[in-house]
């Protein structure tokens, strides 16, 4: 039995046209259109270059009510567009611990001479120690703290961009050639051609970073185009219909794996 996504939140748009805010990083145009959409990402386009972009959910904010002059949709993190696809725009200032003297943190007073009475001598020492030790202390934990959140941010990063990049074929269709290809999700790392059936010319770009193989078909050379993307193991991850309304899908479980 096949199960549709859920409805995405740009699916209500219909066929009007949208800006993100904040906008995508390395994109001159802010205006897209709703494509469809995935059980974690939704697919959009941007109206003046036709590139297609998968959002995650997740990052996916509120729509703006009003549509004068355009609707605004929110992000909540910022993107950037890097190799064909989007990835997460990492700012490299980290927030730095509040400086001593400030917010009721006190410096030491300096050394003064030594009171008449010996004992007042010891304990205005261990009154000093005291402090010093406890600044040191309270330092020191939110050193930790800075450490234990860059770290934790930069895996979460790590992963939405890993997400991205193994998604990058969603943008892809049964129109693109080798170079719609290429500027989609960049140059593959491999590109080969392989036997066909009925007279078809097979050619399979590998990208084994991402983890998947696109595969191109046609009559000749010129006229091959996207039937479906692989992964290593032959698991069909997408597949085209073809002119008389039958799914390359049998297709490209016939073929070799490549890894």
């Amino acid at each position: 039995m096949h199960i549709s996504p859920l409805p995405g939140p740009l699916q209500h748009l219909g066929g009007r046209r949208f800006s993100f805010y904040p906008p995508i990083r390395n994109l001159d145009h802010n205006e897209w259109l709703y494509r469809r959409a995935t059980w974690s990402e939704i697919v959009v386009v941007n109206t003046r270059t036709g590139e297609e972009a998968c959002v995650p959910r997740a990052f996916i904010g509120d729509v703006s009510i009003a549509d004068h002059p355009i609707v605004i949709v929110g992000l909540k993190r910022e993107l950037e567009w890097k190799e064909g696809g989007l990835c997460t725009h990492r700012r490299p200032v980290i927030e730095l611990p509040v400086a001593v003297n400030q917010n009721g943190f006190v410096v030491p007073h300096p050394d003064r001479l030594a009171p008449v009475v010996s004992i007042r001598l010891e304990s205005h020492r261990r009154i000093h120690t005291g402090r010093k030790i406890g600044v040191g202390l309270m330092l020191g934990a939110i050193a930790c703290w800075v450490a234990v959140n860059v770290e934790r941010q930069s895996q979460v990063h790590q992963r939405a961009d890993a997400l991205l990049l193994s998604r990058s074929w969603l943008q892809l269709n049964s129109g693109d050639d080798y170079g719609a290809v290429v500027r989609k999700i960049g140059t593959p790392s491999s590109d080969r051609v392989v036997d066909g059936v009925a007279n078809e010319r097979i050619r399979v770009l590998s990208y084994p970073r991402r983890q998947f193989s696109v595969v191109l078909a046609g009559a000749t050379a010129e006229d091959v185009r996207y039937i479906g993307a692989v992964d290593p193991l032959g698991r069909v991850l997408n597949a085209t219909m073809l002119p008389d309304g039958l799914s390359t899908a049998p297709l490209l479980r016939s073929l070799p794996r490549f890894r």
